[in-house]
């Protein structure tokens, strides 16, 4: 009977043992599936072993004001490197075309050495260059012609004093009425004229004043100092038969047609 008591103790131990032992494992089992629950919610640590992992493609950051940025040689418009900035556009040269529009949101203004403005045309003294001549020989009054002088240039030209006027091969111009001076210059825009009238003889006879027949006419231009004539003269033919004598005289230039048809 003793022998039979300790086997069937020692048996029931060992059951208990065993017993014990399945309920450890399970518990540790368990515990070990806790642990693995808790680790997957790190990504990185959820990862078997061997396993290959893709990150997650960065999201494009916005481009950086004045990134850097250089170009591939050779390609117009290459694409940055370094960086996902996109460099910023050069700011346009003063003075240019560009600059001028992107400040004033519209056309280009021109640049000019005078600050800008449209500098006015120069304005010179008429001569044989710039200004055409023409003479006639009115009905009334007799025995006097007419000037017409016309700016025939693009620019404002200044008509001073009076002609010089050289009758043929004469050493010397006849004389100026200086009753007849105007107190300024006379301006003649482009396609303006003026006008001077000769009195071709005086109150003396012909025979003794030296009356002579011309065929040639040199109209010489007054410089604006005064001192004698400037430029190219203008060469006429007159009209056939002009007759003169030492007497003859010429008007200062005007602007009134009247005026110069009366002397």
């Amino acid at each position: 009977m003793f022998t039979m008591r300790t086997s069937t103790t020692t048996r029931t131990s060992r059951i208990r043992r065993t017993t014990i032992a399945a309920a450890l494992l399970t518990a540790a089992l368990s515990m070990s599936a806790c642990g693995i629950t808790e680790v997957s919610k790190d990504p990185a640590s959820a990862v078997p072993a061997g396993t290959a992992v893709t990150a997650p493609a960065p999201s494009t950051a916005p481009a950086t004001p004045g990134a850097e940025a250089t170009g591939t040689p050779g390609t117009p418009g290459g694409s940055s490197t370094g960086g996902s900035g996109t460099a910023a556009p050069s700011a346009p040269a003063a003075g240019s075309a560009t600059a001028d529009r992107q400040a004033t949101g519209g056309t280009p203004t021109a640049h000019r050495p005078n600050g800008g403005r449209t500098a006015a045309a120069a304005v010179t003294t008429c001569t044989g260059a710039n200004t055409r001549v023409v003479v006639q020989r009115p009905a009334r009054p007799i025995n006097h012609l007419l000037l017409t002088a016309s700016n025939k240039s693009s620019a404002p030209c200044d008509l001073h004093a009076a002609p010089y006027l050289r009758f043929d091969q004469a050493h010397a111009p006849i004389a100026v009425d200086d009753s007849t001076r105007r107190q300024s210059v006379i301006r003649l825009a482009p396609g303006g004229s003026a006008y001077a009238s000769v009195v071709l003889m005086g109150e003396r006879t012909g025979g003794e004043v030296n009356g002579r027949t011309a065929s040639r006419l040199a109209v010489h231009f007054a410089s604006a100092n005064g001192t004698g004539s400037t430029g190219p003269s203008a060469q006429l033919t007159l009209p056939s038969g002009t007759y003169l004598t030492d007497d003859a005289r010429v008007m200062h230039w005007t602007d009134d047609f009247d005026e110069a048809a009366a002397y």
